[in-house]
């Protein structure tokens, strides 16, 4: 009976061309059962998230007041939603920063966590948002993505036996690279965008195999999520076929057929990408550059390249940081929150450490090709990792930053895989021409690979451990980054900006401690404008520090320089207006005040108009910002 109902089905499947297409992924029994499956993605989940548990108390750092502390529509709820998915990523944070970047699902996601789980405290009239809530849900995303991969992982490699995909993910999950973008809240677009990538591909996979159209359908779905969540999972468009060449044999033609809709998906993305970002404006673009990144203006402390001076210098440079990416996905090393100007320095061509990096990245490219020709795993994961590292390298076009620890998350789980191979092949996997099932045996077979997997993943754990107390608060991560990194201008900016805050925050309660980190600041942040003037920020702390001692007439220039350089920068001007009122300059004060925004505006920053009318006697103006300013 069961060879005629082979016949049968052999028979359908070369007249029918749905079913000749099905025969190119025929069902390969898996050897995992799915209950097995299901434990060991549950596992996985829970040693991702012990990892980064001591991290569910952490404060906000860095970029996290832009995506959620100080995010108006983030901080609507539900009601911001509209805002987050018809405007740019940072514009309910600041609607003057113009970047190029749209990633509403993250947003969303903080915005539906805050409505649903945060307390909504309220100082000054402004919502303070509880950190812990979502360093837990990030925590749990990364969980999440541990669970997901395992099973992409294993549905990918079901021709192995499943320690490879065991090793992968646990290599994968450990890497101290992915310390940033789980211990910073504003980097759970690089975990969301990674894993509904993973749930496409594993759904995908399922489709290959199984051959119902829902499971293709919520493949793309949730390839949109991703790519909705970061711009970066667009290069996985050349992983696509990728997987159906060297997992599932199939013909050039099938797997064009299959990739087309993907890539319908991501120019869908771009199309509203772009409608959002010009807000329908097209008059001023010359080329599609312009319209995908419209009004993007770079500058050498975002991407240090910038600062080359010749071809020679240009060249050298681009190639010694892809070595530097190389090195970090293999043998990370310093751990920064940023790498602005000029963190890694320029190089020229003659420099041991371009040519270093040259061969290194020229070999290992040349062994991925070949691999690619014969269809060996290896192959796989080294394409991998290039592909996801492109939209970064700098080759193809200018990045945002010359490099980030973040750029390398997803790239590196091409460097796991390709470990974990390594190590695979010092396994023993079968007995008898049978998978080893019994993980007793399993293991007293395999003890010299299963020691270094162990040494590798205590080695990753240990080092992940050891740096992610940095990530506590704002006030450790910059005094950490601008002693590691003392060139680096936006750190030394942000240390300084750090111990102004603080003196800030002590100014009614220690006036000594007040004092004390005032006169920290100013030697961090004059050092940090010596490397690069052309910080509003810099310029802005910097004032609001020569308040806390007095020194009016230094704040008062500093303060019209971050002006100067950004007029419509928000915090400098209200400092300004603070200092002209110190100064007796009232109706400068309230004119300057009058001239802003009011969107923004605090209690503290209406009261000061609410004075600044009652020191020139106007009782109308007094009278219109009593209420506002809580009177």
């Amino acid at each position: 009976m069961a060879n005629k109902n082979t016949k049968k089905k052999a028979k359908i499947a070369v007249n029918s061309p749905a079913k000749k297409a099905k025969a190119a992924s025929p069902i390969v029994k898996e050897f995992l059962s799915t209950k097995s499956t299901l434990i060991w993605a549950v596992l996985m989940a829970v040693f991702a998230m012990a990892i980064y548990a001591p991290s569910h108390n952490y404060d906000f750092v860095y970029d996290d007041d832009a995506v959620i502390r100080d995010n108006a529509y983030v901080k609507k709820g539900f009601g911001g939603l509209k805002d987050i998915w018809t405007t740019g990523y940072f514009r309910g944070y600041d609607p003057n920063i113009d970047a190029r970047a749209y990633r509403p699902v993250p947003l969303s996601t903080l915005a539906i966590e805050l409505a649903l789980l945060d307390e909504k405290r309220v100082e000054n009239g402004v919502i303070v948002p509880n950190p812990s809530i979502y360093h837990k849900t990030s925590i749990f995303y990364y969980g999440l993505l541990g669970f997901f991969l395992f099973l992409f992982l294993a549905k990918l490699l079901r021709s192995y036996h499943p320690v490879l995909a065991i090793m992968t993910t646990l290599l994968f999950l450990a890497h101290p690279i992915h310390l940033e973008v789980i211990a910073n809240i504003k980097s759970r677009d690089t975990i969301l965008g990674f894993l509904n990538f993973a749930i496409a591909a594993w759904l995908l996979l399922k489709y290959l195999d199984e051959r119902k159209v829902w499971q293709f359908g919520l493949a793309i779905l949730f390839y949109l999520i991703g790519l909705f969540s970061k711009e970066e999972i667009i290069t996985t468009l050349a992983v696509i076929p990728l997987l159906m060449y060297f997992f599932r044999n199939m013909k050039i033609t099938e797997i064009a057929k299959i990739t087309v809709p993907f890539f319908a998906a991501i120019v869908f993305y771009l199309i509203v990408r772009t409608i959002v970002i010009t807000e329908g404006d097209f008059s001023n673009a010359q080329s599609i550059g312009d319209l995908i990144n419209p009004g993007l203006t770079l500058t050498k402390l975002d991407n240090s390249l910038l600062a080359a001076d010749n071809i020679n210098e240009k060249t050298a440079s681009r190639i010694y940081v892809l070595g530097y990416y190389l090195r970090q996905a293999f043998l990370p090393g310093q751990f920064l929150s940023d790498y602005s100007f000029s963190t890694i320095p320029l190089f020229k061509w003659n420099n041991w450490q371009v040519w270093l990096a040259l061969l290194a990245n020229l070999g290992f490219l040349l062994a991925g090709i070949w691999g690619l020709l014969k269809r060996k795993i290896y192959g796989f994961a080294i394409l991998y990792y290039f592909i996801a590292i492109s939209i970064f390298s700098n080759m193809l076009t200018t990045n945002v930053s010359v490099y980030n620890d973040r750029f390398l998350f997803n790239a590196v789980l091409g460097i796991s895989l390709l470990v974990a191979y390594g190590l695979y092949l010092l396994v023993k996997p079968t007995e008898d021409g049978q998978f080893i099932g019994n993980p007793v045996v399993f293991i007293k077979k395999n003890l010299l690979p299963l020691a270094l997997l162990s040494i590798i993943l205590v080695a990753a754990i240990v080092k992940i451990e050891s740096h992610l107390p940095v990530w506590k608060d704002r006030y450790g991560l910059f005094t950490h980054d601008a002693a590691a990194a003392p060139n680096n201008a936006r750190m030394r900016k942000n240390n300084g900006g750090s111990y102004a805050r603080l003196a800030v925050e002590n100014q009614k309660t220690d006036k000594n401690l007040m004092r004390e980190y005032a006169q920290k600041a100013i030697p961090e942040l004059e050092a940090a404008l010596a490397i690069y003037d052309r910080m509003e920020t810099g310029h802005t702390h910097l004032g609001n520090a020569y308040i806390m001692l007095g020194e009016l007439d230094n704040a008062e220039r500093a303060l019209k320089r971050a002006i100067e350089i950004f007029p419509q920068g928000h915090y400098s001007k209200t400092s300004l207006a603070n200092v002209l009122y110190r100064q007796q300059k009232y109706q400068e004060s309230v004119d300057l005040l009058e001239s802003m925004p009011k969107g923004r505006f605090t209690q503290s920053d209406y009261y000061l108009l609410y004075l600044g009318y009652s020191k020139i006697g106007d009782s109308a103006g007094m009278e219109k910002y009593r209420k506002l300013a809580g009177q």
